[in-house]
């Protein structure tokens, strides 16, 4: 790990079968045989987190990906492809798939862990290891899923008395539709032998059909085919470019834009060996975003992780500085990011544009946030839309959410909150230097202004970072801890202004002037730089992949298409399943 970096390891976490993948129809019993008393010894194992994060300013800038310093890409017309993987399924996906699936919410999934992250998204497939303590989970999981079998036969392809069910066809129906269902692609003979084996000798051993069931669906469960997405292809050879398999394909394309698995028309497309025409492809990723019921929920799940919102509930404010900032408004604050999210994506006559969500003077409020916007006259716990003094907000990043979010139990965060802005609004994340960064409150007076407490930055040692987004921070600081526009701090005047070094322009002083946030919003909203910078975000989710990791070729492709359609957000969506890395690996 880099000196400075902001990474989690994670060491000494098995990940269970892996190696079958070489081999897809490993014997069930052989897997068990590996994965069970791995599983039972788990809670004696230690899981150590390495997190390293490095603090300090010695005017070193790190780069990222749009800034001017990285040498131009040269694109030719094959395009650079990553290698096949596995990828885990998020907290999420699993929790969608058990319900879209066999329509039930296991109680063990609330002991199951957010995936933890610091740079990039929360489904970045090289930090979803398993560990012991998640094993864990996955077997309560599993035996939640069995007993539900036996209460719901039906939903797991058992078209016969439970009681009397033996080897034949009962039995393989019952294999391979919940087979189908776990492992998203048919079964081969093979394995639905090796899993009736599997009933059988369960059974034999007094568990009787019940128990047979449970193990089976235990084991269908438990495989890195139910907990794991492949992009393996069918190529194997060096070198090669494999395309992925249909129900590959249709795996992606559901969890890009529903969190869960495929429905039933996709898996028929899938089982005719539809999905590598991109014609279809493309219609049926137009068909899945149009399904707002599914869509809008997995879209709602990347904005709060891109906004750094996802945890916002753990946002607690100092009643004796706020005591209208009651704890339970976070929820109201969620709500209000999802409808305001919808508002630009998925209500009737949404433009579904960037500039709406970037600009927007709107915000959906109720009796309990209404008045932190100045609003009056909203009653009720109903979120409704009002209209916002566009002299004092602009877009997203001047809502309740992200200015409660990215602020402190008792003040701003000012240079979080600029560090946010010019890390993930612009792409331009800085490397933090290994060192001691000084409190600079201990330098300032009593009554000091955030401005004024930080004017330490203006030193040598500490401009060449903190010029790059201070001026962020001193502009939000027209916007207190919960959100509430404001004009003094420690009864003084707020001095809102600064200037803003771009990446797209070398980061050449003096960049954007500005007097407040809202100038700023409006300039930033006439430069390439943040649409650029979102295009490259939401590839990056999409793909799993850090947005540093992604190809340069694929994200100037990515970042030119989506200025060409004005900025939409569903042809980016598009875009993105249009490219070839959606579908093709390098082995």
């Amino acid at each position: 790990m880099t000196s400075g970096s902001r990474s989690i390891a994670h060491t000494n976490q098995p990940s269970f079968g892996i190696s079958a993948w070489e081999d897809r129809a490993m014997p069930v019993e052989k897997f068990l045989g590996f994965v069970t008393p791995l599983m039972r010894r788990s809670l004696r194992l230690a899981v150590p987190l390495a997190v390293v994060v490095a603090s300090g300013c010695t005017g070193v800038v790190g780069g990222s990906p749009l800034d001017s310093t990285e040498p131009a890409a040269e694109c030719g017309a094959t395009p650079a492809l990553t290698k096949p993987r596995i990828w885990r399924l998020t907290k999420s996906q699993l929790a969608n798939t058990l319900r879209d699936e066999f329509d039930i919410e296991p109680a063990a999934l609330s002991n199951l862990p957010d995936e933890a992250r610091l740079d990039g998204f929360a489904n970045q497939a090289s930090h979803l290891r398993i560990a012991p303590l998640l094993a864990e989970v996955y077997f309560a999981l599993g035996e939640e899923l069995g007993a539900h079998a036996l209460q719901n036969p039906d939903k797991f392809g058992i078209a016969c008395d439970v009681a009397s069910l033996a080897p034949g066809s009962c039995l393989d129906g019952f294999v391979a539709t919940t087979g189908q269902k776990l492992w998203r692609r048919p079964l081969s003979a093979t394995e639905v032998a090796s899993l009736g084996a599997l009933f059988t000798k369960t059974a034999a051993q007094g568990e009787g059909p019940a128990g047979g069931v449970k193990s089976v669906v235990q084991a269908l469960f438990m495989s890195p085919s139910s907990l794991h997405r492949t992009e393996l292809g069918t190529v194997k050879d060096t070198a090669a470019v494999t395309t992925l398999t249909d129900h590959e394909i249709a795996s992606a394309l559901s969890y890009l834009l529903w969190d869960s698995a495929p429905d039933a028309e996709l898996t028929a497309l899938a089982d005719q060996g539809m999905l590598r025409d991109r014609t279809v492809l493309l219609a049926q990723a137009k068909r899945l975003f149009e399904e707002r019921d599914k869509a809008a929920p997995a879209l709602n799940h990347f904005f709060e992780q891109w906004l750094e919102l996802d945890n916002l509930s753990n946002a607690v404010k100092d009643a004796s500085l706020f005591p209208m900032a009651a704890p339970e408004l976070t929820a109201d604050l969620k709500e209000e990011l999802r409808l305001f999210t919808n508002s630009v994506l998925f209500d009737e006559g949404a433009d579904r544009r960037f500039d709406s969500l970037f600009t927007g003077t709107y915000a959906f409020v109720n009796e309990r946030t209404a008045p932190l916007y100045g609003l009056s006259g909203v009653t009720g716990d109903a979120m409704v839309r009002r209209e916002l003094d566009p002299a004092e907000r602009r877009g997203i990043l001047t809502s309740l959410p992200f200015l409660w979010g990215h602020a402190h139990t008792q003040d701003t965060n000012l240079v979080g909150r600029g560090a946010y802005v010019r890390g993930e609004i612009l792409c331009h994340r800085l490397t933090l230097p290994p060192g001691g960064v000084p409190n600079a409150g201990q330098f300032a007076q009593p009554g000091a202004t955030g401005r004024q407490r930080l004017g330490i930055h203006a030193s040598p040692a500490c401009a060449g970072c903190h010029r790059l987004f201070d001026g962020i921070g001193f502009a939000l600081e027209s916007y207190d801890a919960i959100g509430r526009f404001r004009t003094t701090d420690q009864g003084q005047e707020i001095d809102a202004s600064g200037n803003l070094p771009l990446p797209s322009e070398k980061n050449k002083a003096p960049g954007i002037v500005f007097s407040n946030f809202v100038e700023l919003v409006d300039e930033l909203a006439q430069k390439p730089d943040v649409y650029g910078c979102f295009a490259q975000q939401f590839a990056a989710y999409a793909s799993g992949y850090d947005f540093p990791e992604i190809d340069a070729c694929e994200r100037e492709r990515l970042v030119d298409e989506f200025a060409r359609s004005q900025h939409a957000i569903d042809q980016l969506v598009l875009s993105v399943i249009a490219s070839p890395s959606f579908i093709d690996r390098r082995n």
